[in-house]
């Protein structure tokens, strides 16, 4: 099991972002890890570059917003109840939140892994993640756990009970890709969880066959479903021995074969790469993991 002994949770105090901290509680609770809730007062909480941003004087925001924070760290605290969880708060200051989360992690040394919502306060105002979280993804050396308010949910926010029966790791067999499988072994091993493994079989069929009612690249090979998960128990069946694990090959783009087998499948959590091979899956953060969290149905561990 791999050695966490600080959970980090993020927090801007909306209710969007604390929809995370049961999860953060949780976590901390399965490693018996010390659970560190993080603020960060910034200039920029808004965009500097709408008509009604006023730049505040900073000796006096800052001072307010500290005051503020300390009062709905309290309501956080609350929520952590007797779980028998150690918390400790967390305030720090920086130009942006995503830069001052990043520079705490890089002085904190040992977080173990960091829970955060997908959007915050300005959540509506970006595409796909949040313009914080995305970056703290992007550039975090710690696994996240990236929560919704979705259709799935593992965690009941008032008992901070886990139910995790099904784990969804897409694999696009590049050495990126199985970077989680330490993180993946260790879920399934404390929930006693099965494995979905996933892979996408992306190849866009020339337009010459469809003449010939071919649209499928299994039409024209129909041994390679069985070529790749023979791959597939090749590559992991050592490192998962032990789990119920199940392989499954789709075709298609690889986010929406991941989405519709989280559906189907009632995937309790993802657990993928923040980066893969650029080639069959694309799996580059950017495009298919950040959709993927964008369209989730269940929670996603990013390693």
């Amino acid at each position: 099991m791999p050695e966490v002994r600080k959970v980090l949770f993020t927090t801007d105090f909306s209710d969007l972002s604390n929809h995370a901290l049961p999860y953060a509680i949780k976590m901390a609770k399965i490693y018996d890890a010390e659970l560190i809730m993080l603020h960060a007062v910034t200039i920029y909480d808004n965009d500097p570059n709408e008509p009604d941003y006023h730049f505040p004087y900073l000796q006096s925001y800052c001072e307010q917003a500290t005051k503020s924070a300390d009062e709905r760290f309290q309501i956080c605290c609350e929520k952590a109840g007797d779980s028998g969880v150690k918390v400790r708060k967390a305030l720090v200051q920086g130009i942006s939140p995503h830069a001052a989360i990043l520079e705490f992690i890089e002085q904190e040394g040992d977080i173990g892994l960091i829970c955060m919502s997908t959007h915050g306060r300005s959540g509506l105002k970006h595409v796909l993640l949040g313009s914080v979280t995305e970056n703290v993804i992007r550039y975090s050396p710690c696994p996240i756990l990236v929560v919704k308010q979705t259709e799935h949910e593992f965690v009941d926010p008032d008992t901070h009970e886990a139910h995790i029966r099904k784990l969804l790791f897409p694999y696009d067999f590049s050495d990126e890709s199985l970077k989680p499988v330490e993180m993946l072994r260790s879920v399934a091993a404390i929930s006693d969880a099965e494995i979905i493994v996933l892979h996408a079989v992306d190849v866009e069929i020339p337009p010459v066959y469809y003449i010939s009612g071919v649209t499928s690249i299994l039409q024209l090979d129909p041994e390679l479903n069985d070529r790749v998960v023979k791959k597939m128990r090749s590559e992991l069946g050592k490192a998962l021995d032990g789990f119920n694990v199940k392989y499954v090959v789709k075709e298609g783009r690889a986010v929406d074969r991941i989405r519709e087998t989280a559906r189907d499948e009632k995937v309790d959590l993802i657990v993928m790469g923040a980066a893969g091979s650029h080639g069959v899956g694309d799996f580059l953060f950017g495009s298919t993991t950040a959709r993927v969290i964008q369209k989730a149905v269940c929670p996603v561990f990013i390693i």
